[in-house]
């Protein structure tokens, strides 16, 4: 076991893939915090006001037009920025990295492909035959992947957090104080989530041994399109509404929040959700790891 934890983190490594994919988490996240303390900035909001007053004295209506069809005026438009800037500068390092990365299943999805595109790669440049070679016990190949996705999910969740912390410091944007305890938690927690959306990718790589696949698959759940969908046939039917909470997705859109918050799930549910999917998945890996010839 540890000798192929030794091989696959020296493949890790030296794979373009893990690199690209943390350098986009930094790139966004930098963007993202210089996007914020722009709109946080006592500048924007002026020019905004200034452009509304301009419209006005001129005779011309400047507002703008909805998805629906309704216009909004730039009165409005300003009142919603203020708005805007009163939440945003008072969010928690949890919440600020959950609206950007993960509220819209940012990280889950850059996750999810590197984990496609890791794992696939052994079946393409022939290094599963091997390591089944060397070590034809498919439970410790298992054992071995599970360590893995986590651990890669420790890293991927440290990148995203430290980008996001660096981009606010180096904009000058304030956030609310956590308790270091919330922190470690909500830290734990979003690793266990995302190791689960990890896991189901790796199941669709050993079924279809496929890359494009696995990706996709990961990608639609981390992304969460088949979870609005089912949640909003669930909303027709209040009796079984909640349902949509006991998924992955449901799990990482509330830690986008923090933790134990008033509306949000709590921590206990998370982490039993989690626990549940990631050993579920690896049950099901297990029998297809055993029947598939590799």
């Amino acid at each position: 076991m540890v000798n192929i934890l030794r091989m696959d983190f020296y493949r890790a490594v030296r794979s373009k893939s893990l690199w690209i994919l943390l350098g986009c988490i930094v790139i966004l996240g930098l963007v993202a915090m210089g996007s914020i303390s722009y709109m946080l900035s006592p500048e924007f909001l002026e020019t905004m006001q200034n452009a509304s007053g301009a419209a006005a004295s001129s005779g011309f209506h400047f507002g703008i037009t909805t998805p629906g069809g309704d216009q909004v005026d730039m009165g409005e438009v300003s009142q919603s920025i203020e708005q805007a800037q009163y939440m945003l500068s008072g969010l928690t390092p949890m919440a600020l990295v959950g609206n950007i990365f993960m509220n819209g299943g940012g990280l889950a999805c850059l996750f999810v492909v590197f984990i496609g595109i890791f794992f696939a790669a052994e079946f393409e440049n022939g290094f599963s035959k091997n390591v089944f070679t060397a070590f034809p016990n498919r439970a410790v190949f298992l054992i071995t992947r599970v360590v893995e996705i986590v651990l890669f999910a420790v890293v991927f969740t440290l990148v995203t957090v430290g980008a996001t912390l660096i981009g606010a410091a180096v904009f000058g944007i304030e956030m609310l104080a956590a308790p270091m305890g919330d922190m470690a938690l909500w830290f734990a927690l979003v690793v266990l989530v995302l190791s689960g959306m990890g896991m189901l990718t790796a199941l669709f790589v050993w079924l279809t041994r496929k890359m494009a696949a696995a990706i996709a698959i990961g990608i639609v759940v981390g992304s969460g399109i088949i979870v609005s969908l089912v949640q909003a046939v669930l909303s027709l039917f209040p009796s079984i509404s909640d349902l949509g909470n006991f998924t992955l997705y449901a799990c990482m859109r509330s830690l986008g929040s923090g933790i134990d918050f008033t509306g949000g799930l709590t921590s206990v549910h998370i982490a039993a959700v989690g626990l549940v999917f990631l050993a579920g998945y690896a049950a099901l890996s297990l029998l297809i790891l055993k029947k598939k010839d590799i």
